[in-house]
């Protein structure tokens, strides 16, 4: 079964031109395979990467349970001794990937080591499974409706709900604007992700049904409006990603 950061970043527009830049960028060079999973063999059934590309070898972490490629296979710390110009890693965790490599395998920082899933949002991978890790695609649609297109200021200006946006349909939110501290001495209109933008200070002028609270990290934050800036409002609080309580007892 394929990793759900393939489905989503296989399902970019862009994907495919991205593969043909990738491949013809690599043609000249002797590359070294990273990830021996059901990526890559969904990977070459669409694109015929193996033809595309001069692979002298393959490897990965888990190389014991790797499937029967028609590749030549080593073992990680063979990688070393091996005449290469790239490493393509096809894992999606790159970062986790690339730190193995320098400093578990000892590959010479110098050499190219790049992602085939280039993230286009920071923190992206990591962000995406977190989100996934609490069924959010499944408990957004639900949140929506219990909302019941209500005036909702979002709160939290930063790459997490960007990333949301961009892989998550939150249009059904009556989204009224986008509050945040970094707004906090802001000019005339502007604007985030196409929201308005206030600062915290000013949400109860606007005077939403609901404060939505988008970061990662909620609890203090919820505290804070709680009894602080939304105190003795009839505004609502609640976070956008609903999370169970040994996770939350955790980020307090």
């Amino acid at each position: 079964m394929v990793s759900k950061y393939f489905e989503i970043k296989t399902k970019e527009n862009d994907f495919d031109e991205y593969i043909k830049n990738l491949t013809e960028g690599l043609k000249d060079k002797k590359v070294i395979i990273f990830g021996l999973g059901d990526d890559l063999i969904k990977l070459n059934e669409i694109y015929s990467i193996f033809d595309k590309l001069n692979i002298v070898a393959a490897s990965d972490i888990k190389i014991k349970s790797a499937k029967k490629l028609s590749l030549r296979v080593i073992e990680p710390k063979k990688i070393i001794e091996e005449d290469f110009d790239t490493i393509l890693v096809v894992n999606s965790n790159f970062n986790m990937i690339k730190n193995y490599l320098l400093c578990e395998i000892g590959v010479d920082e110098k050499l190219d080591i790049i992602p085939l899933f280039k993230e286009t949002i920071k923190d992206e991978y990591e962000n995406l499974n977190y989100l996934y890790k609490f069924h959010f695609d499944k408990t957004l649609p639900k949140f929506i409706k219990k909302l019941n297109n209500k005036r909702v200021m979002l709160y939290g200006a930063g790459v997490y709900l960007e990333l949301i946006k961009k892989y998550f349909d939150i249009s059904g939110l009556n989204i009224i604007g986008i509050a945040d501290k970094r707004f906090e001495s802001h000019e005339e209109n502007i604007e985030f992700l196409g929201y308005k933008a206030f600062a915290p200070d000013e949400i109860t002028e606007e005077n939403p049904d609901y404060v939505v609270v988008a970061t990662k990290k909620y609890v203090n934050i919820i505290e804070d409006l709680y009894y602080n800036r939304l105190k003795g409002t009839k505004i609502k609080i609640k976070p956008l990603v609903k999370k169970d309580f040994f996770t939350l007892l955790k980020e307090i």
